[in-house]
């Protein structure tokens, strides 16, 4: 029920407590209005109906903070705004969104998202490592000087472009994320353009080392002759290394797989943790059949490559690794031999429908034809088996 006096003191004051809210309109601008709930709470609004029929309520403040003097002039400030096609709720926050940091953005993004925790953590060691001082700066002041400035002073080149990358993609974030009432972006300019405007991206190439065939007997013994002196872990590891040099997985496929996950009497695993985010199905061969057998033996832990720390699996191999590669004199990281199995495939002439899904690489959405082909792993079974054969022939030659 909507009532209507002079908004006054005296009048306000006096008003009895309701059963329920109630709502009273001021005889001098009716589109002033004053709410008053059971516990007393009085409220001042101001209430109008804009072009379309729309109605628009402005939350002006509470009584007696406000009173009906300075309410009826934040009011016909409003109405104005208003009556010129103007929504103060809307300038409002429009107003907030302009405000907005960059840390907000960030968290904005992570939220909106389902980041792998290595996505996650790279991304959040960039922010933290580079982008620190820009956190509490409103987006709005980034602008090309200051991209160009961060961009130039980065030490690493290849870490100078990784930030921008994804500074670029917090901007597209907030471009379609944060907008006006019609649609149209807050933050329409993305900055890091001016990188590419001005041709300053370093475009570090990407590593070539990888074991050469001459190299594979090297690392193999150097591998051996590491895991003969390890603890349970470093042999774990060095037989995780192996793997990754037969399969060609990504490290953390490799830590991640489980027990649970592997069928040997299918003779086929999974690796349920993937990049892409899809399940890839692999034949057990021999070779993999071999390394399977000596993991089972070695820990009780629902990871393949465990480990004895309280997580149960490989964390860190960085110092078995070290030694390897100190005592092969070779280029033997993890995605050194992920290099290398995509090269010895290549140079097999492995289809490369099949070289992509033993690497789990996805295909591009214009690729027609890789929509047709399934390849199982028993499709698979063949080609795995042939460059694994090939490492052997060359690790422990006759």
């Amino acid at each position: 029920m909507t009532r209507q006096f002079n908004f006054t003191k005296q009048a306000i004051e006096s008003l009895p407590l309701p059963e329920s809210r109630i709502e009273y309109r001021d005889d001098k601008i009716p589109e002033l209005r004053l709410r008053v709930t059971p516990k007393g709470i009085k409220s001042f609004s101001v209430f109008k109906r804009i072009s379309g029929g729309h109605p628009v309520r402005v939350t002006l403040g509470k009584y007696p903070v406000l009173t009906p003097v300075k309410a009826r002039s934040l009011a016909l400030q409003h109405l104005a705004d208003l009556c010129g096609g103007v929504n103060p709720n809307e300038k409002r926050r429009v107003d907030a969104l302009a405000e907005i940091t960059l840390l907000e953005v960030f968290d904005a993004y992570k939220k909106s998202r389902s980041l792998k925790k290595t996505t996650l953590t790279g991304y959040e060691g960039v922010v933290r490592n580079h982008l620190a001082r820009q956190l509490n700066r409103p987006l709005k002041t980034i602008d090309r000087k200051i991209v160009a400035d961060i961009h130039s002073k980065i030490g690493s080149k290849a870490q100078a472009d990784l930030t921008m990358r994804v500074l670029r993609a917090l901007f597209n974030f907030a471009k379609y994320e944060y907008c006006y009432q019609d649609g149209s972006s807050i933050f329409s300019e993305n900055p890091v353009e001016i990188l590419s405007h001005r041709k300053q991206w370093n475009n570090v190439r990407r590593r070539q080392t990888h074991l050469r065939p001459g190299e594979l007997s090297l690392f193999y013994r150097a591998l051996q002759s590491v895991k003969a002196t390890e603890t349970p872990t470093g042999k774990s590891i060095c037989d995780a290394m192996l793997f990754a040099l037969f399969t060609g997985l990504r490290r953390g496929e490799i830590f991640n797989l489980q027990w649970r996950n592997v069928d040997e009497r299918a003779k086929i695993f999974t690796v349920m943790d993937t990049k892409n985010g899809l399940p890839l199905e692999l034949p057990i061969t021999d070779t993999i059949q071999d390394v399977f057998s000596r993991q089972s033996k070695a820990f009780g832990s629902m990871y393949v490559f465990a480990a004895e720390n309280s997580y149960g699996q490989i964390r860190e191999p960085k110092k078995v690794v070290a030694k390897v590669k100190q005592l092969s004199s070779t280029s033997c990281d993890f995605h050194d031999l992920r290099r290398t199995f995509a090269t010895s495939a290549e140079h097999l002439d492995i289809g490369s429908y099949k070289l992509k899904r033993l690497m789990n690489h996805a295909t591009g959405r214009d690729d027609v034809t890789a929509g047709y082909v399934i390849l199982t792993a028993e499709t698979l079974r063949h080609s795995a088996e042939k460059i694994q054969k090939y490492f052997m022939e060359r690790i422990l030659p006759e």
